[in-house]
């Protein structure tokens, strides 16, 4: 767990000047994220006004050093290249200065799409912002990435066992494919046969950026606006279905213990059910899919992330690259949702070790 006032006291050593309103706006699987301002000019932010938000991204787990480079550098090429993305102004991967890797980023105005303040907040908020939401997503997958500057960008989804030059969906295969040996994960090995069967009919797809964990809660946005995207560590380059399906999935399995509204219980599953049922089609409609290629990715995708979380419940969160306190968000509710989510569609009954 990384002590904020120690993080603040190193962090104003290695600016050189003094740090105001330094306090934590998340704490997530990866990072631990902390706001603060400068109350006067800092050598090491050329251009950077006195007062102005700004945002430190730290990261921790066994893969900090390269997501934290991958997510600088993603969001650098994407910045330069207008999309919305909070701009960041300086990366050490050293972790010297403040024990860990980190990204000093500006600070974007709004909240994130998705509230839990309340049930009418969250609906009203998630209403407002929608269509800006989806549209964001498309223009990102409508970004030729061989325009851009992603030079040294490691992909986020490597296997030892792929070769060279396969395609983003067959590497995520290959990456279940480790973590069903490792875990061991005995309950989803036929259902990655079934998806390995199929996978030949859709290795060939148009190069796109993709971001891998879009939804609700890494879009900032303001009214009808988005006003930046967040947490790029899992961005790649491959087929945009896939990352469209990630966001299906998410929408339609992420429960939460709290607040109680988004459990696995009538009202949450209803309020997952509706966000899925609106994203599809109007995302479909702005960026028309090829649906048999849809319903394939949504198995690849849900398939990856029930392996994540069975890696994190047999081995700890460490296993794929998170805080040890990611675990509490492996519920059995979460489990239990994109269990029966997977399982419809590969059409293959899975399992995972039960969340303790």
């Amino acid at each position: 767990m990384i002590d904020a006032p120690e993080v603040e006291r190193r962090l104003s050593a290695y600016l050189g000047v003094p740090l105001t309103r330094f306090g934590v706006l998340a704490s997530g699987w990866e990072t631990a994220v902390f706001g603060f301002t400068l109350p006067s000019l800092c050598e090491k932010l050329r251009g950077i006004s006195e007062g102005t938000p700004l945002v430190l991204r730290c990261y921790e787990g066994t893969e900090a050093v390269t997501k934290s480079r991958r997510e600088y550098r993603t969001m650098s090429a994407l910045a330069e290249a207008g999309y919305p993305v909070p701009g960041p102004l300086s990366f050490e991967a050293d972790p010297e200065a403040l024990g860990v890797p980190f990204l000093i980023m500006e600070r974007v105005a709004g909240g994130p799409l998705f509230s839990t303040r309340s049930f009418i907040s969250a609906f009203k908020n998630f209403s407002l912002g929608f269509t800006a939401f989806v549209a964001a997503q498309v223009r990102l997958h409508r970004m030729a990435s061989n325009r851009l500057n992603f030079e040294g960008v490691q992909r986020a989804h490597l296997s030892p066992r792929s070769a060279k030059g396969v395609s983003l969906p067959e590497r995520i295969l290959d990456v279940i494919a480790d973590r069903i040996e490792e875990g061991p994960l005995p309950g989803l090995r036929e259902a990655h046969r079934a998806l390995q069967e199929q996978a030949a009919q859709f290795k060939e797809a148009p190069d796109s950026i993709v971001h891998l964990d879009y939804h609700p809660q890494n879009v900032i946005v303001s009214g009808l606006r988005v006003k930046g995207v967040i947490d790029w560590v899992s961005a790649d380059r491959g087929d945009r279905h896939l990352c469209a399906a990630t966001t299906s999935i998410i929408l339609a399995t992420s429960a939460m213990d709290h607040p109680r509204w988004m459990r696995d219980n009538a009202i949450g599953n209803s309020l997952r059910a509706v966000f899925n049922a609106l994203y599809v089609p109007l995302y479909h409609a702005m960026a028309p899919m090829e649906l048999a290629r849809f319903r394939y990715c949504q198995g690849v995708a849900a398939l990856q992330r029930l392996s994540m979380f069975g890696m994190m419940v047999a081995q700890g969160p460490e296993a794929v690259g998170f805080r040890p306190e990611a675990i509490a968000n492996v519920t059995p509710g979460v489990v239990r949702l994109l269990s029966r989510y997977t399982a419809r569609k590969v059409g293959v009954s899975v399992s995972i070790p039960s969340p303790r």
